[in-house]
């Protein structure tokens, strides 16, 4: 039986690695032929097995550097020979497999040299596993280590350098576009199901920088999310996104995951967790359902939504969006906890003057993010406050307005620059011409993977361009919180290299570096932070967030109060490094 099997993949195989015709498949695009509702311990060995040996040739076979092969097809050619079958079998079934894909040539030379080199970065994919002869057999390990040799100079049709049109320029951080969508899939077959788990673990697991830096170990993802996607009551689109999760990534959230699983629909409240309650921070005008309660004000403590407690939500949060740290799923929760699929009225139970009350709340489409930010009265791109102290809201600043900004800048005695909104581009340009001084080596350090030698990653020192022109010589307060993310977090590293700057705030979204996207299955999106970032002594941004000099935290009696605290801070920190001057 085994060498008819193996004689019927060998045939499959109709074309050697030099014919550029593509092989044909059966009709797979919606079905993958293969259903299970459970799995026991033997052949969930052997799909890990199976999942772990497809990634690993899927990006080291010179035969994928076109499209004369589908793997998610191959793949479902294998499992239903893999799946139940002895190991020994199942080994030779793979090793037989990889030849059916022809000849290469190897480069063993070439990757040696890279491995020898002092730009690789310390932390890389463990690939021992390809040695264990216990496990895979010998000729099965064999086919995988000459692999790891193959000459891919032709690059992988899977996995490429992303391209950013909007700048014209390429970056190290990887691509994805290569993968097929299948946009049509209502309730995608287990066999669809594990090719989610084996796509986005191998892109993880080869290409994803800050994997050491997960809460769980990545080998024990592979075998967890296989059971769980067998489960037959399971929500496939729940299991995904638990599974992006595991990245502990802010940036995983790109695809709109969020939306996705709690709805589109929400209360129009702006919220946050203030000394650890869920807190109604700015003043708004929610329409409510019952004449007899009076709608929100700024500091009522919301408790439950729909019966719920806020608890609840956070554990959803933490189960369901990957968060970098504590602050992001603070953040995150206070998003989703008044969220709908539904265009109905929510359920809310808030406390005020210590007093519960119940009341309906109307929802409006809200597909964007709502985040707390504050809507104050500086809320431009360059104000004067008190005593000549200027402050700078970055996020809509423009080219045009610098010649005007760097003016004002002459008649301050100190400078708060607020770094809780996302800052725009032509920020980068004021910064490099009017903040960062001129003999600056480097202010970033990040790490990406070479391509061509999956699970090895680079390390790269910096410098962003700066201008010869006078630098900014007073107090400078950079102001943050988990709304600091990514550019947010690099403007932050880029201005603390004047020695006049103090941060102050609470920790950072801790997700830096070009995001590199993914679809997986029926279409759901995510990301990953598809650089790693650093400080250049080595302090960590992702997860970690931006060196922070003073902690600034709100509270509930200045909520209540209307006072930026961060603010408040930010001008008493100026008045004690200016007043002996």
């Amino acid at each position: 039986m085994k060498k008819i099997v193996v004689f019927l993949l060998l045939v499959s195989s109709l074309f050697p690695s030099g014919c550029t015709r593509p092989k044909q498949y059966a009709d797979y695009s919606r079905h993958s032929c293969f259903d299970r509702t459970e799995i026991d311990s033997a052949t969930l060995r052997n799909l890990e097995v199976l999942g772990r040996v497809w990634g690993f040739v899927k990006y080291h076979h010179p035969a994928f550097s076109d499209d004369r092969y589908d793997l998610d097809f191959e793949l479902f050619e294998l499992l239903p020979l893999v799946a139940d079958t002895a190991p020994a079998a199942r080994n030779e079934i793979l090793a037989q497999w990889i030849d059916g894909f022809g000849r290469y040539k190897t480069a063993s030379e070439k990757y040696e040299k890279i491995l020898a080199s002092d730009s690789v970065f310390e932390h890389r994919t463990d690939i021992g596993w390809i040695r264990d002869t216990a496990t895979l057999g010998r000729e099965l390990s064999e086919r995988l280590v000459r692999l790891r040799s193959a000459d891919r100079t032709a690059g992988n049709r899977y996995v490429s350098q992303t391209y950013y049109e909007t700048y014209d320029q390429w970056s190290p951080n990887p691509c994805f576009d290569g993968e097929k969508p299948y946009y049509d899939l209502s309730n995608p077959d287990y066999g669809y199901r594990l090719l989610t788990v084996f796509r986005f673990w191998n892109m993880v697991e080869y290409f994803f920088p800050s994997k050491y830096l997960t809460d769980k170990d990545w080998n024990d993802v592979l075998p967890e999310y296989i059971r769980r996607m067998a489960h037959p009551t399971g929500s496939y689109l729940r299991e995904t996104r638990r599974m992006i999760a595991e990245l502990d990534d802010n940036h995983a959230q790109y695809g709109g995951g969020i939306f996705e699983l709690f709805g589109r629909y929400r209360v129009p409240l702006n919220t946050g967790f203030v000394e650890g309650r869920l807190i109604v921070v700015t003043p708004d005008t929610v329409p409510v359902k019952s004449e007899r309660k009076a709608p929100f004000q700024v500091g009522d403590e919301i408790v439950a939504v729909e019966d719920k407690p806020v608890e609840y939500y956070m554990a959803q949060t933490r189960e369901f969006i990957s968060c970098s740290n504590g602050n992001d799923v603070l953040a995150a929760t206070a998003d989703q906890i008044l969220r709908t699929k539904e265009n109905r009225p929510l359920s809310i139970r808030y406390r005020r003057d210590g007093v519960t009350r119940d009341t309906l709340a109307d929802v409006t489409k809200m597909p964007g993010h709502f985040s707390w930010n504050y809507l104050w009265k500086y809320h431009r791109t360059f104000s004067m406050l008190e005593d000549s102290i200027g402050y700078i809201c970055p996020d809509k600043l423009s080219k045009e307005e610098i010649p005007e900004i760097s003016n004002g800048l002459k008649k301050t005695r100190g400078l708060i620059i607020d770094l809780r909104y996302y800052p725009s581009q032509d920020f980068n340009e004021f910064v490099s011409q009017y903040i960062v001084p001129d003999d600056v080596k480097y202010t970033v350090r990040f790490t990406y993977p070479d391509l061509a030698l999956p699970g090895v990653f680079y390390a790269r020192d910096y410098s962003y361009p700066t201008y010869k022109t006078e630098k900014y010589n007073a107090p400078i307060i950079i102001m943050v919180n988990e709304g600091t993310q990514s550019y947010g977090e690099t403007s932050v590293q880029k201005i603390q290299n004047n020695p006049y700057t103090i941060t102050i705030g609470s920790q950072s979204a801790g997700a830096n570096g070009n995001i590199s996207k993914f679809t997986l299955p029926r279409g759901i999106l995510g990301a990953f932070s598809g650089l790693g970032w650093y400080y250049p002594d080595g302090w960590v941004v992702n997860r970690q967030g931006v060196k922070i000099d003073h902690e600034i935290r709100p509270t509930l009696e200045g909520i209540r109060d209307g006072r930026d605290e961060m603010l408040e801070t930010a001008l008493n920190l100026i008045e004690a490094n200016t007043e002996d001057e």
